[in-house]
């Protein structure tokens, strides 16, 4: 399982071995925010493209991240942990 962060937003997870899209992939993201604490920020699973949109939240607690860690769980593929700086705002 490969993965990248595309659009500074999302992170698109493919087969190593096909390079195709793999949906139904659990990802689950902790944010370290700019007061030292670390919090769970969401989850969820990639879409049919494979792609998971892993900043946007209906709060403004992005503006307090300064760093992610994003774990990507598949039960075929392995997992993953990858780590993203928030967009510039």
């Amino acid at each position: 399982m490969s993965s990248q962060t595309r659009n500074r937003t999302q992170v698109k997870v493919a087969s190593d071995k096909s390079g195709n899209p793999l949906p139904k992939v659990y990802v689950k993201v902790y944010a370290r925010m700019k007061d030292g604490q670390v919090q769970f920020y969401k989850d969820g699973y990639t879409d049919l493209r494979g792609r998971f949109d892993y900043t946007s939240l209906n709060t403004n607690e992005l503006e307090g991240v300064e760093r992610f860690s994003i774990l990507i769980m598949s039960e075929d593929a392995g997992a993953v942990v990858r780590e993203a700086a928030p967009p510039k705002m």
